[in-house]
């Protein structure tokens, strides 16, 4: 179990949850990321700062006990990674992010008068979730068979696409990852635990080939640095790393989408949930359904990225697309 890798903090919900500015901050130093969309010059220092002070905290503090706060008592733990524009802290110590911004959406809905947000590697949440450390994964996880038979999953809160961070000028000529099964001279990063990873090796890629980063930043360093060719992670979030450093970096393009089996490999996003946890499972989907979709739920979704285009099939077929 990964017990030192985890920071927790708790926090009230005030109003709609619509805003960040709208949310009491939750204060703390550690494992802060700058506000976004925008660039910001000194993300930097920001991630240098979080790392240093980050590994002190792990020292010094463990998850929650799996008999700390139940969500039926108006808690919930909702457990998280670092990977804007998915989930992420700004300097003011808010967790933020499209899925936790819908998560605390839905979830004030639902009556949940408390959410206790608990920060860990992406690899690490599953196994925090099955230990009852946390309740509810609200990170932008994608579904997959593998996941599902571990954990239940919400209905889909967003649909989203793969891309690539290269380098300026894209030196090696990166459009797609099907082609890199046979690129002997490539080397590509990837986020340990997430679908790209799959992906890639179901397309042939070699292991030795695939460098593992435990979060986004780590990655868009190494490309950065020339540790490797590219880092593999989905479009929104290649997007927004390239725009932090557009005089080094940028979003491959054009970039064919990868097809596993012969199927299109975008991804649908969602919240996780222990299998016997279907109580909350169910009050979660009831908001999502009449959530998802909705002019507020756009508005809400907007900033970082997403909009009538990354809906969710489900909330398409309900006539909710304000673009049809």
């Amino acid at each position: 179990m990964f017990r030192h890798g985890t920071v927790w903090h708790s926090g009230g919900i005030t109003g709609s949850g619509r805003r960040r500015a709208r949310h009491a901050p939750y204060k703390d130093t550690a494992n802060v990321m700058p506000r976004l969309p925008g660039p910001g010059p000194s993300l930097l220092g920001f991630v240098a700062l979080a790392c240093a002070l980050a590994s002190l905290l792990f020292v010094l503090v463990e998850l929650p006990a799996p008999t700390d706060a139940a969500w039926r008592e108006g808690t919930v733990r909702v457990g998280y990674a670092l990977e804007p524009p998915y989930a992420y802290r700004t300097p003011e110590g808010i967790v933020t992010g499209e899925a936790p911004e819908v998560a605390r959406a839905v979830l004030t809905r639902a009556g949940v008068t408390r959410i206790r947000w608990v920060l860990g590697d992406f690899n690490a949440l599953i196994p925090d979730l099955l230990a009852g450390h946390i309740d509810m994964i609200a990170a932008g996880m994608f579904i997959t068979p593998e996941r599902e038979a571990r954990i239940a999953f919400s209905q889909p809160t967003s649909v989203v696409g793969q891309g690539m961070l290269v380098r300026r000028g894209n030196p090696r000529g990166l459009h797609d990852y099907a082609g890199l099964a046979g690129r002997t001279d490539v080397t590509v990063a990837v986020l340990d635990g997430a679908v790209e990873h799959r992906q890639l090796l179901l397309l042939g890629t070699p292991p030795d080939r695939l460098l593992m980063v435990s979060d986004a930043h780590a990655g868009m360093d190494a490309v950065r640095k020339g540790r490797v060719d590219g880092l593999a992670l989905s479009g929104p979030t290649v997007v927004l790393l390239a725009r932090q450093h557009p005089d080094e970096l940028e979003a491959a393009q054009p970039f064919t989408q990868p097809l596993i089996e012969g199927k299109p490999a975008t991804g649908l996003c969602a919240f996780g949930f222990r299998k016997g946890d279907t109580t909350l499972a169910a009050k979660v989907n009831e908001q999502l359904h009449s959530f998802i979709g909705t002019p507020q739920h756009l508005e809400l979704v907007r900033p970082f990225g997403f909009d009538e285009h990354a809906l969710p099939p489900w909330a398409i077929r309900d006539g909710r697309n304000p673009g049809d």
